[in-house]
């Protein structure tokens, strides 16, 4: 059980504007660890004042299958909860009314968004391949 953080999730790094109020980050972390339930990739940055509008995670890791939920530093399912993942799995979109939930999340000080691991179904989970996240999320101007 380990937390890994992508270079889009760095502290030093802010996401770039789309256009007005909306802003969008890609995100890539290769896997170089043996994989084992309970560890967290920690993939997006989010500053406080932002609002999640779209989420989408995948990865190419040639472990068979594990569950993986998206999730934050506060709720680790908040975005997706516990499902089956494998490289064949393709990317795996956050419901598509995310930005319509009543009330939509905003964040209220600087966190990520992570993929978190779970059950993994493999004697020998593996290293190698990559995660990815792509978000798109609103920023307040307060």
């Amino acid at each position: 059980m380990a937390t890994y953080t992508a270079t889009a999730a760095q502290a030093a790094v802010q996401p770039k504007g789309l256009r007005v109020g909306l802003v969008a980050v890609k995100s890539t972390f290769s896997v170089d660890v043996t994989l084992s339930a309970g560890d967290v990739f920690q993939m997006v940055k989010v500053p406080a004042n932002a609002t999640p509008m779209f989420i989408q995670f995948g990865t190419t890791n040639a472990t068979p299958s594990f569950l993986a939920a998206a999730g934050d530093g506060i709720t680790v399912a908040r975005y997706h909860s516990y499902a089956t993942v494998s490289s064949g799995s393709g990317m795996i979109v956050v419901p598509a009314n995310l930005a319509t939930v009543v009330p939509p999340y905003t964040y209220s000080a600087d966190d990520t968004i992570d993929i978190i691991l779970s059950t993994i179904t493999a004697s020998n989970a593996s290293s190698g391949g990559a995660f990815y996240m792509n978000v798109i999320f609103s920023m307040d101007a307060t």
